[in-house]
C-alpha cells in the first residue's frame, strides 16, 4: 500500500467523501428555514405547469384542426423544461435572498427570502390566472370572462394563427330616427 505524505491511498476517496457529506450537511444546516419556501414556490410551479396542460387540451379540444398533436405546445419537453430550468432559477432566488438576508443585511429586518418567494409565487399565480380563463366560452362563467379583460388571453401562442380572425367584429349600433340600425365597422 503506497503511502503520500501520512495518507494511505486508500484513505483519499474515504477523505473526499466526508469532505463532500460535510458540505452538504452544511448548506441543509445553512439553508434549513428556507425550505418551506422552496415547496411553496415549486408547487407554484408546477400548478402552473399543469394548468398550461389543461388549456392545450382546451385548445385542441376548441380548434382540432388548427392544432395538431405533433406541434403541441405543452409537451413531456415544454415540462422537462420547467424542471430543468425554470425551478432551479426560481430556488436560487430564494437561496440568494436568503444569503442576502441571513449574511449581508443582518441588522435590517426585511424578510428578503419571504419576499423572493412571495414574489415568486405571485407571477406563477398570475400565469396560473392567464392559463385558466384562456381559451373559454361565454358558458365557463363571468369569472373567466372578467379575467379575459385584464389578463393576457394564452390561447395564440398553441398554435401560430392570431386569435383576432376567428373573433366576431364588434356591431355598433346607431340611432336612426327613433329606429337603431346595425352598422358594422368598415363597411
Amino acid at each position: 500500500m503506497a503511502v503520500i505524505g501520512g495518507f494511505a491511498m486508500c484513505n483519499i476517496p474515504k477523505l473526499i467523501f466526508a469532505l463532500i457529506g460535510g458540505a452538504v450537511g452544511w448548506l441543509v444546516e445553512e439553508f434549513q428555514p428556507a425550505f418551506p419556501l422552496v415547496i411553496v414556490a415549486i408547487v407554484f410551479i408546477l400548478y402552473d405547469a399543469f394548468t398550461a396542460y389543461q388549456l392545450d387540451k382546451r385548445v385542441h379540444v376548441k380548434y382540432p384542426d388548427e392544432t395538431k398533436r405533433h406541434e403541441a405546445k405543452f409537451t413531456s419537453f415544454a415540462f422537462g423544461k420547467v424542471i430543468r430550468h425554470t425551478i432551479p432559477k426560481r430556488l436560487t432566488l430564494i437561496f440568494l435572498a436568503y444569503l442576502l438576508e441571513h449574511w449581508v443585511f443582518i441588522h435590517v429586518a426585511i424578510p428578503l427570502s419571504y419576499v423572493a418567494t412571495g414574489v415568486i409565487c405571485f407571477e406563477q399565480l398570475w400565469s396560473i390566472l392567464e392559463n385558466e380563463s384562456s381559451c373559454r366560452s361565454e358558458e365557463d362563467g363571468h369569472f373567466y370572462k372578467v379575467l379575459q379583460k385584464i389578463m393576457v388571453d394564452k390561447t395564440e401562442r398553441h398554435f401560430d394563427v392570431n386569435l383576432h380572425d376567428f373573433k366576431k367584429k364588434p356591431v355598433k349600433r346607431i340611432r336612426k330616427e327613433n329606429n337603431y340600425e346595425d352598422f358594422e365597422k368598415g363597411k
